[in-house]
């Protein structure tokens, strides 16, 4: 018991240190972010120290600001599924090549993580315009007679941010992939099962964990995306950290402001907490079914 105790105290002492870190560098600028939130603001005078959460109910009660919400949800949601969905083949490919090919494509993926993010959305940019190179491949293969209008659209703006976070979700799956034992898949397909269903009864399930990290690395960083959004959707497509932008630098509404980032927060750990809780509770119907099972037999 005295061994137990010393180890719990080495423990808490242990941790300490980067609870501390984070109360100072995440917790503490977050609650000064919500009372700010709280404040008024005049033109003439600036920010009106208050407690008045009428900010909030303004946000949540106009159904235009609702909208934009509702936009950024959508194309996180979007981008997050795609990206999942290219990872997969990517992440295959990364583990079972070698030299220079997996050089090549690492260097592929991370690019756009060290180039700036205003560097790659001009890139798209000029890819996605009318006169793009994307509508001259269309246009020239016979798939549409005029060209599509890609730019300032959401499908624009979910193809310039998939670009931009496919890293972490193909990192993240690749990270499973590799632990997965080779020897289940020889021992499946030498009972004749085929491509499909060993990565459906095989590596998808193995492969959860990464993607869960990927999906909340990349549907956090969706949602708080700002440089992507506005470049590739444009003024007239509007996303939640756009309208942050502007009160808090074109109309120095600091408390508007904050009570957007706050919103943006909340939501953010909002829809992820739902899916973990989902998650959750998926588990443990599946492990109580399993023991009934079980019981049942006996």
């Amino acid at each position: 018991m005295q061994l137990d105790v010393t180890r719990l105290k080495s423990w808490l002492a242990l941790a300490l240190v980067p609870l501390i870190v984070f109360a100072v560098i995440y917790v503490a600028p977050v609650l000064q972010l919500f009372w700010l939130s709280l404040s008024r603001f005049d033109p003439s005078s600036g920010i009106v120290p208050a407690v008045d959460p009428s900010y909030y109910v303004e946000y949540l009660t106009d159904s235009y600001y609702l909208g934009i919400l509702g936009r950024t949800v959508i194309v996180s949601v979007a981008t997050t599924f795609i990206t999942a969905i290219l990872a997969y083949p990517l992440a295959l490919y990364l583990l079972v090549s070698t030299g220079w090919r997996q050089t090549c494509l690492f260097i592929v993926l991370v690019l756009p993580l060290v180039t700036s993010s205003i560097v790659v959305s001009y890139g798209w940019l000029i890819l996605l315009g009318q006169k793009g190179l994307v509508n001259d491949v269309v246009i020239g293969i016979g798939l549409a007679s005029a060209p599509l209008q890609l730019m300032y659209t959401n499908t624009g703006i979910v193809v310039g941010l998939t670009h931009v976070l496919l890293v972490f979700m193909t990192l993240s799956v690749a990270a499973s992939m590799q632990g997965i034992d080779a020897n289940l898949a020889k021992a499946a397909r030498s009972l004749g099962a085929t491509s499909w269903t060993i990565f459906r009864t095989i590596t998808f399930p193995l492969t959860l964990p990464g993607l869960r990290t990927g999906c909340l690395l990349v549907f956090s960083l969706s949602m708080s995306a700002y440089a992507t959004p506005v470049l590739i959707g444009g003024s007239r497509l509007k996303v939640l950290s756009y309208l942050i932008y502007q009160q808090s630098s074109s109309l120095l509404n600091w408390p508007f402001a904050a009570a957007m980032a706050v919103i943006l927060l909340a939501s953010t750990l909002g829809i992820v907490g739902l899916v973990r809780f989902y998650e959750y509770v998926r588990k443990n119907t599946a492990l109580h079914s399993a023991d009934s099972v079980i019981e049942a037999s006996r």
